[in-house]
């Protein structure tokens, strides 16, 4: 397992297309199916690169545990399904291991930048009080009953989740020491590194 040039190049390509997806779903709120398909395809070539043909069986089982992992905030109405297909698209750079660890970072992610969303709108006691009648309920009744925020609140916003998978994968590639870019670096720099 020998990173190269042509996979720091899909890494590369890889970075470029989360930025690109993010910004299209911070502007538009749209993670085009396009973008998708492609970061789909550069977590194939990276696999295949990486470990032969046995990649593409890594790049499925990613794909699986990216696509397992978020599709229950889907059902309960949490999530888009976009959100859900580029986890599972970027899930494939990982394989089912690894994919693990970046979609919790993304979890993580998003309810860290969440709860900045709530907190710079000024909802924050607003939220927590919901919340803390929601947790009352559920002690005296046993029951769990979910109260929606209300219209004006910052909780019941649209928010860009593109942002958490794009931050909690690139945190996951950092730990995983797969941002190094050193043979680009050393083209770039004549060899002298």
């Amino acid at each position: 397992m020998q990173i190269t040039l042509f996979s720091e190049l899909t890494m590369l390509v890889l970075l470029l297309l989360l930025v690109a997806v993010t910004v299209s779903d911070i502007m538009r709120h749209i993670i085009p199916n396009a973008l998708n398909l492609m970061i789909l395809i550069c977590g194939v070539v990276f696999q295949l690169e990486l470990i032969g043909l046995t990649g593409l069986l890594t790049a499925l089982g990613g794909f699986l545990v990216g696509l397992l992992f978020f599709l229950p905030f889907y059902i309960a109405g949490g999530m888009a399904a976009g959100d859900v297909k580029m986890m599972a698209a970027v899930a494939t750079v990982f394989g089912p291991l690894s994919a693990l660890l970046a979609a919790g970072l993304s979890l993580v992610a998003g309810l860290f930048l969440a709860l900045l969303v709530v907190a710079f709108k000024g909802s924050l006691l607003t939220l927590l009080q919901r919340y803390f009648l929601i947790f009352k309920t559920l002690c005296f009744t046993r029951q769990f009953i979910y109260i929606k925020p209300q219209d004006g609140e910052a909780a019941a916003l649209r928010f860009p989740y593109a942002l958490a998978i794009t931050t909690g994968t690139v945190l996951a590639l950092a730990y995983q020491s797969q941002l190094g870019f050193y043979h680009l670096r050393g083209l770039l720099t004549g060899g002298a590194l």
